[in-house]
């Protein structure tokens, strides 16, 4: 009797601990509690854009276009955990061809080719704890490392003139922008689709065969966090493939290149959105509208 009493007493205080002292553990716990989404629920915002095969990798989501070598789309998640990234070098910073895909693209096709190496998933956002155990892959997690490596698979490259890619082009200065100011400055989680965009007219190809299609012209979506999950604030991105900034220097002009969603979906055949119940009205909005309103938060 005087055991089950003790028992009985120790039960009763564990749990007055757990109720009281649970929550302020789990606060504290240096990662995340819940289990990882599978990659499409977490990249692929509103639901997958084309009918496409697609590629499924741990941060983000690829439909390959094997005729034109280059991809057609990506689609990918950013939380401020995933900008830590191990320094690209060594090893994080080696192209390597991706023997899933049909046609695969060697890195060395670019090589004198005039053309950067252009990342639609971009490396710098390929980081962070993915497998929630308290390691990242500067640490030697192998699964983080593996996420590193997939973004330099050359499935997820296109050619882009460096003017482009490189610091001042549009690419660079939006992704930058994305990174710097709404996931690191503002603790924000982003959703993007980025891809190429081939018209019917001529454009160059690259590499030994010659068969790499260089785009003239690239997309980029971003999805921010709205009044609720069907109605997020989009912000829809037409870049021409320059070969110049076309700035003056500190000048931002990305935000210039905004248009709505229709305008690229009838120039890709992409169809976005169509898990939400919003998406005719906002696929149909001009979203420099949503810039001036919910970026630069002008009424």
């Amino acid at each position: 009797m005087r055991r089950k009493s003790i028992i009985a007493l120790f039960l009763f205080f564990l749990s007055i601990f757990l109720y009281t002292q649970y929550p302020r553990l789990l606060k504290n716990r240096p990662y995340p509690v819940a289990r990882p989404q599978h990659p499409i629920e977490e990249h692929v915002y509103g639901g997958l854009p084309g009918r496409d095969s697609i590629l499924v990798r741990n941060g983000y989501v690829l439909a390959y276009d094997p005729v034109r070598r280059v991809p057609s789309w990506v689609a990918y998640h950013i939380t401020p955990d995933y900008l830590n990234t191990p320094d690209r070098e060594g090893k994080y910073a080696r192209f390597r061809a991706d023997a899933e895909v049909q046609n695969p693209v060697d890195p060395d096709d670019y090589t004198r080719s005039g053309y950067h190496r252009g990342h639609l998933a971009p490396f710098f956002a390929m980081g962070g704890d993915r497998d929630r155990d308290g390691q990242y892959a500067s640490d030697g997690d192998k699964e983080d490392a593996e996420t590193v490596f997939q973004a330099n698979r050359m499935s997820n490259i296109a050619p882009q003139h460096p003017r482009f890619n490189g610091s001042g082009g549009l690419w660079y200065d939006l992704e930058t922008w994305v990174r710097e100011e709404l996931v690191k400055g503002q603790g924000r989680e982003v959703w993007v689709f980025a891809g190429c965009i081939f018209g019917p007219g001529e454009h160059r190809e690259i590499g030994p065969g010659e068969d790499i299609w260089v785009p003239p012209m690239f997309f980029k979506i971003v999805v921010l966090r709205g009044p609720s999950a069907d109605r997020p604030v989009v912000l829809a991105f037409l870049f021409p493939h320059q070969s110049a900034a076309h700035k003056q220097k500190g000048e931002r002009t990305f935000p210039y290149f905004l248009v709505s969603v229709d305008v690229i979906e009838a120039l890709t055949g992409l169809d976005f959105f169509t898990g939400l119940d919003a998406e005719d009205e906002i696929e149909a909005v001009d979203t420099w509208a949503n810039w001036v309103s919910s970026v630069e938060g002008r009424p």
